[in-house]
């Protein structure tokens, strides 16, 4: 009875995370995370937040409230000159992307898994 797993090979699971403190502040998301990683690719916070499609206001907030909430700094910020300003992950900040990108791959992995043994599951209730 194959045709009763193939409804369910179409299936994809869709998820986010984020990290926050105790009492529910938002600490680290996927979208701050990207933010970080467009910081560190771009060079520049207003880069970074153009190429995010997000307000300058908005990423900066972000980004304060982060550092706020993890007690470190993640950016260093190198005001303009000829050439414009630049910001710069610090080493904090790299650490934290690296350990957020290998957590993201091995919840990934797991993930993965799950659904696997999901749908090896359906396929011998069908049959």
């Amino acid at each position: 009875m194959k045709h009763k797993f193939s409804k369910y090979s179409n299936i994809a699971l869709h998820y986010s995370i984020w990290m926050t403190t105790e009492s529910g502040e938002n600490v680290i998301s996927d979208e701050r995370m990207q933010l970080l990683i467009a910081i560190r690719q771009k060079g520049s916070l207003m880069a970074a937040s153009e190429h995010m499609g997000i307000s300058y206001r908005k990423a900066w907030g972000d980004l304060r409230a982060t550092e706020r909430l993890l007690g470190f700094s993640l950016i260093e910020k190198h005001r303009g000159g000829k050439d414009g300003g630049a910001s710069l992950l610090t080493e904090e900040g790299i650490r934290l992307v690296e350990a957020y990108r290998l957590f993201r791959d091995e919840f990934q992995e797991a993930v993965s898994h799950v659904v696997r043994k999901f749908k090896k599951t359906i396929k011998e209730v069908g049959e």
